[in-house]
């Protein structure tokens, strides 16, 4: 089964948003709850030049945390990787994605997006086992 679901979100100023979530952990399904709350998400940044920042993040209720940063130039290559973002770097790019709509505030979409794609999963296998069963 897929585990990721990825859409543009937004253009801002010529520049294209895109974000993949990750739908691996729900609550109920052997993990604990604080940990199924967490929505892991890829978010790239585009310029019309072919650069793209791209922040492998995570959503919780009220935050989006920025995990990692990687920056790709517009030859295709990534740009050396700094593992460790300081405290005002990382507080400024989430200012930065917030001016692009990536806002907190977007927790709740996604959450409930994770909810009907694992309703809907779900539905898929019963008629596939019902298949499976009459053949």
């Amino acid at each position: 089964m897929n585990n990721s679901s990825k859409c543009s979100l937004n253009k801002y100023q010529g520049e294209l948003i895109e974000a993949e979530l990750y739908l691996t952990r729900v609550p109920g399904e052997g993990h604990d709850d604080l940990e199924a709350k967490n929505i892991p998400l890829d978010i790239s940044v585009s310029k019309k030049n072919g650069t793209s920042l791209w922040f492998v993040c995570t959503a919780v209720p009220n935050e989006i945390i920025i995990d990692f940063l990687y920056l790709y130039l517009e030859d295709g290559e990534i740009a050396p990787f700094i593992p460790e973002i300081e405290e005002n770097i990382r507080e400024a790019f989430q200012k930065y994605l917030e001016i692009r709509g990536i806002k907190p505030s977007i927790y709740n979409f996604l959450s409930e997006c994770r909810s009907k794609k694992k309703s809907l999963e779900h539905a898929l296998w019963l008629k596939n086992v019902n298949k499976f069963v009459e053949a």
